[in-house]
């Protein structure tokens, strides 16, 4: 079920031009509607091959291992997790993530119908039906009281929002994540002009013009901005676990919320 959604044909319907009547934010429906909002985009797009293409080989191996943080040796997960997907991701991870046992109940964000839509059409019904919630709900105001869930899942968004939509997204997720719960991140690494991609200005401007806040990602503090929001909260929040991909490109963060 979705909540809060649109005329189910929305997605279907519009054009770019129109995108913005549904109150979709201004950066999504300017940098991001051929892959996001399109319905070519999206068929085109949201296949897990195409995805672990784009990630250069990686995208199934960082699912796998962000799911694996939901099994029963880890020590955060000694009970059912209400777990929050903050924006749907393309592939096969938050489909995995549904099937885990250690996942009682899975909330999908999206301010896009058409990328619920896809979530529907991936999820099987019976789990759709018995575990998950999906919300059309801009992440920057996430709509769940405070600290109602055990896990966020941050999977490959933050390096697509403005610096001040990613710092709103981030207070929210903090806001709604249980003192004792986990926020989980899945996205590039820090640029150290170390990797080859990143030493090398073709490739850094071939990513930066199909990835427009991605230059602003790669060089920001995300530590010190989520202690930041946290601090705004009267919370903390600590590191527990990190693991880098394809010579530290990409990594997979664990933080604790308390």
């Amino acid at each position: 079920m979705i909540t809060n959604t649109l005329p189910h044909n929305v997605s279907k319907s519009i054009s770019k031009k129109q995108f913005s009547k549904y109150a979709l934010p201004e950066y999504l429906a300017k940098h991001y509607w051929w892959a996001y909002l399109s319905p070519t985009g999206v068929k085109f797009f949201d296949r897990p091959f195409m995805v672990n293409r784009i990630l250069w080989g990686q995208y199934h191996k960082i699912a796998q291992d962000a799911v694996n943080l939901f099994s029963s040796e880890n020590e955060l997960v000694n009970t059912k997790q209400k777990v929050a997907g903050v924006s749907c991701a393309y592939g096969e991870f938050f489909p995995k993530l549904a099937l885990n046992n250690n996942v009682e109940q899975l909330f999908l964000f999206d301010i896009a119908p058409i990328q619920l839509s896809q979530m529907q059409k991936k999820i099987p019904a019976q789990v759709l039906t018995s575990k998950c919630k999906l919300f059309l709900s801009n992440a920057e105001q996430i709509s769940l009281a405070n600290q109602s869930v055990d896990s966020s899942i941050l999977f490959f968004l933050l390096h697509e929002l403005p610096v001040q939509a990613r710092a709103n997204v981030l207070a929210e997720t903090i806001r709604i994540t249980k003192s004792g719960g986990r926020i989980i991140i899945a996205d590039y690494a820090a640029n150290r002009d170390k990797h080859f991609f990143n030493r090398f200005k073709i490739f850094n401007s071939v990513f930066e013009k199909l990835e427009p806040f991605l230059a602003n990602f790669w060089h920001c503090d995300l530590n010190a901005e989520l202690l930041e929001q946290a601090k705004c909260q009267g919370r903390k929040i600590t590191m527990i676990s990190e693991r880098y991909y394809f010579s530290r490109f990409y990594r997979l963060l664990e933080f604790k919320v308390e």
